[in-house]
C-alpha cells in the first residue's frame, strides 16, 4: 500500500472535508476520494461517515488512525535513516594479534591512514580465535596472523615475515636460567622452539611489548622481533644471544572468500608489498 493513502486519510480525519485535505496536500478533491475508496476496499470497512456537512470517523477509522500515524512516522524515519547512512563514509576493519602489531604492523599504521583517507578505517588488537569468528561472521574485514587459517572459507595471503632474535639482559643463556620469558609466536615457532629448548619459562605472554618491558624491568630472556630490540641491542641495554634456533615468522592477510570488500583488501595488499 502506497505510504500516500496513508497520509491522505490522516489529513482527511484531522480536517474533517475532503476538499479541505485536498488542499493542504495539493492535490484534487478527485484524488483525495480515489485514496480513501483504495483504503476502505483495502480494509474491506468504512472509515468514514459522510453526513450532509458533517464527516467523521467510523470505529474502525478511529482505529485504523494510531496506526497510519506510526506507518508515516516510520516512513519519514527511515527516509532520514538512509538519508544519513548515504552520507557517511565507508569502513574498512583490520584486527592483528598482538605479537603481529608488535612486530609488523603498529609501524604501518599511517601508511594504512594515507592509503585509506577517505574511509572510516577500525583496527583493534585480538587474539587468534576472535579474530577468526569476526571473520566468520563479517564483522571484520581483514585479519593480520602469523599462522594461516585452514579453512576453505578463507583466502590467506603470505605478505611479509619478521625475524625474531633471542635477546636478554645478560650476555649468558642456558637451559638453567630461572627468568625465561616465552612468548607466543604462533603454533610453528611453538614446535620450533620445543625442539631446540628445554627450558622452563617463569613467565609467559602473548604481547612482544609486555615481554619487552619485564626483560627491561626484572631482566631476563625472550624472542623477540630483531627491529623493536636492535637500537637496544646498539646501545648495550640488552644482549643478542648466539643460538642454532633462526627463526623468521611469515606474516598472512587472512581473509573471507566473496568478500564485498575484495577492491580495498587487493590496495590493502598493495601496500605491504611497496613497504617491503
Amino acid at each position: 500500500m502506497d505510504i500516500r493513502v496513508f497520509k491522505t486519510f490522516i489529513a482527511v480525519a484531522e480536517n474533517r472535508h475532503f476538499g479541505r485535505a485536498a488542499e493542504t496536500l495539493y492535490i484534487t478533491q478527485a484524488a483525495v476520494s480515489a485514496r480513501i475508496k483504495q483504503l476502505e476496499e483495502f480494509y474491506n470497512t468504512a472509515l468514514f461517515i459522510r453526513e450532509k456537512n458533517n464527516l467523521r470517523l467510523t470505529p474502525a477509522g478511529e482505529a485504523l488512525l494510531s496506526h497510519a500515524h506510526l506507518m508515516v512516522s516510520q516512513m519519514a524515519q527511515s527516509k532520514l535513516s538512509l538519508s544519513i547512512a548515504a552520507m557517511q563514509k565507508n569502513t574498512f576493519s583490520v584486527a592483528a594479534t598482538p605479537n603481529v602489531w608488535d612486530a609488523f604492523f603498529s609501524s604501518r599504521i599511517q601508511d594504512m591512514l594515507a592509503l585509506f583517507d577517505d574511509l572510516v578505517v577500525g583496527a583493534e588488537l585480538s587474539v587468534r580465535e576472535a579474530i577468526q569468528r569476526k571473520l566468520e561472521d563479517r564483522s571484520l574485514d581483514v585479519g593480520l596472523l602469523t599462522d594461516p587459517i585452514k579453512d576453505s572459507d578463507f583466502c590467506n595471503e603470505l605478505i611479509g615475515h619478521f625475524d625474531l632474535s633471542l635477546v636478554g639482559s645478560r650476555p649468558q643463556f642456558d637451559a638453567k636460567v630461572e627468568d625465561y620469558v616465552l612468548v607466543d609466536w604462533g603454533i610453528t615457532f611453538q614446535k620450533e622452539h620445543a625442539l631446540h629448548h628445554k627450558v622452563t619459562p617463569n613467565f609467559k605472554t602473548s604481547a612482544a611489548m609486555i615481554a619487552l618491558e619485564v626483560l627491561q624491568t626484572k631482566g631476563g630472556f625472550a624472542y623477540l622481533p630483531y627491529p623493536l630490540v636492535q637500537a637496544l641491542i646498539e646501545n648495550g641495554e640488552l644482549f643478542e644471544i648466539d643460538t642454532p634456533l633462526q627463526i623468521k615468522r611469515p606474516i598472512y592477510l587472512v581473509y573471507r572468500k566473496n568478500n564485498p570488500q575484495e577492491k580495498l583488501i587487493t590496495e590493502f595488499k598493495a601496500l605491504f608489498s611497496k613497504l617491503q
